[in-house]
């Protein structure tokens, strides 16, 4: 039974051996992943920290170390020459001091000098169970040593609620230094909050963005921002929204962003990901200036099969991005292509290819498997009209711990799309990534076979043609 003592004890006062057992109980699981990133126990989820420094990728993560729940969250922190290869670095931030007793909660990071400036949000709750949202920086020297600062926002401003958190900073051409907030206003509306700092140490709440999207769900979770091809994006999480069918929705605004008016104009939401499961995004330049994403591949108040086996959630594959038009592209990063074992399909891990030169209908059947006399697959159909993926027989499925209004949830997507002409499936242990047109659209979702899932059958079109590709 998971008590809120035993869910906020910290690791340091847990047996070891505990804990190692449960670490050999999550590698003997068959639905670990093979090249996506997942905690070693217990559960993963807001990617954080995510930059380039110092010629090394760093990238955290929300972890809960003791069990596949939600609890006291720690950052652990990985690094990587090319984002292919990553190295434990261990624990990066422990929630070890009154502002953050009840965890350290996601947030970001840039290079400082030759050092990181990491910006989070402390979670600490009073004899009350009232949780009071802290603001802080820390820095992060060379030698992995962190030097926590006192918070620069203490509390939830006046005018917002205890749902204060995620900061993301970054460093204008000028010099000077910014910051988002996600926040939910006292009557119970979504926004985002803009900070600013002349050295990056002292900060100035500013006020809200005007996104123009007044009463656009009911809180606005982890907001990443950057200007990319000429224009300003806005990635956040709107929780609350009725006409999508994921239980929460991580997308994106493209516009412009006027920091001085704190005005942010823009064509309208989009979604990132058309799959199941995708939240949380959160992006930096890479080593070719290049703008790269990385999320958490789950929900919140999803249930996640894998928990049996002591650990939850992974992240999802990077993506480069680019603008076409008034849309976001994601392409996978392009060094994926390095895990590339040979032009066998070895049924589970491997990267699929399907050109469509000329638009022809199709059908794949991903992941066949039978048991216990059960069918098991995962379905890609297109009929020129609809691309529809299909995730209901491919084995134990993710269910929603949270009543859901009508028309929400379910593990059928459909993408109205009248042109596909390329298709790029990334099949691991327990997920699919389908990139669409080079990126126009994505959907990707978790599966569970309890078969060897590594059956396939596909019905294209007289020109078309498919590549594989083991990873």
């Amino acid at each position: 039974m998971w008590t809120t003592e035993r869910r906020y004890r910290p690791l340091n006062q847990e047996s070891m051996a505990e804990y190692e057992a449960l670490c050999r109980q999550a590698a003997q699981s068959p639905w670990r992943q093979h090249y996506h990133i997942q905690p070693p126990a217990g559960l993963l989820n807001d990617p954080n920290g995510f930059c380039y420094h110092q010629g090394k990728y760093h990238l955290f993560y929300q972890w809960f170390p003791l069990g596949p729940v939600h609890g006291l969250k720690y950052w652990h922190h990985l690094v990587s020459d090319n984002l292919l290869d990553f190295t434990s670095q261990g624990i990066g931030i422990a929630p070890d001091t009154l502002e953050d007793s009840h965890g350290a909660y996601s947030g970001s990071a840039i290079s400082f000098g030759d050092k990181m400036l990491i910006a989070y949000t402390g979670n600490h709750r009073d004899a009350d169970w009232q949780r009071i949202p802290y603001q802080r920086s820390a820095f992060l020297s060379a030698d992995n040593q962190l030097e926590k600062h006192p918070p620069f926002l203490c509390g939830a401003p006046a005018g917002y609620t205890e749902h204060c958190r995620d900061p993301k900073l970054w460093q204008n051409a000028d010099g000077s230094y910014a910051m988002l907030l996600g926040a939910q206003r006292e009557n119970l509306s979504g926004t985002v909050l803009y900070l600013r700092s002349a050295d990056g140490l002292q900060w100035q709440l500013e006020g809200e963005v005007d996104c123009v999207l007044p009463q656009f769900g009911y809180m606005w979770e982890c907001p990443d921002y950057f200007p990319l091809d000429g224009r300003d994006v806005l990635i956040f999480c709107p929780q609350g929204l009725q006409d999508y069918p994921n239980i929460y929705q991580c997308g994106y605004l493209l516009g412009s962003f006027d920091q001085v008016r704190r005005i942010f104009r823009h064509q309208g939401f989009q979604e990132l990901d058309l799959g199941f499961e995708y939240y949380a995004a959160q992006s930096t330049l890479g080593k070719a200036e290049e703008r790269i994403v990385i999320a958490w591949f789950g929900l919140p108040d999803m249930s996640c099969p894998t928990a049996v086996d002591g650990w939850a959630h992974c992240l999802s594959l990077p993506r480069v991005l680019s603008i076409e038009g008034e849309k976001l592209y994601q392409r996978p990063l392009p060094a994926l292509a390095e895990l590339r074992k040979g032009s066998a399909h070895d049924g589970v891990h491997y990267e699929l290819l399907l050109s469509n030169p000329d638009n022809a209908p199709f059908s794949l059947r991903l992941r066949m498997g039978e048991y216990e006399d059960k069918n098991e697959e995962t379905l890609l159909h297109y009929d020129g009209q609809y691309l529809v993926f299909d995730r209901s027989r491919s084995g134990l499925l993710p269910e929603p711990e949270i009543a859901l209004p009508a028309g929400k949830g379910g593990h059928v997507r459909r993408l109205a799309i009248k042109k596909i002409t390329d298709v790029q499936i990334f099949s691991d242990s327990s997920s699919l990534e389908i990139f669409i047109n080079r990126g126009e659209f994505v959907m990707s979702g978790r599966i569970y076979p309890q078969s060897t899932a590594d059956g396939l059958q596909y019905q294209l079109g007289d020109n078309a043609g498919i590549e594989f590709y083991a990873l």
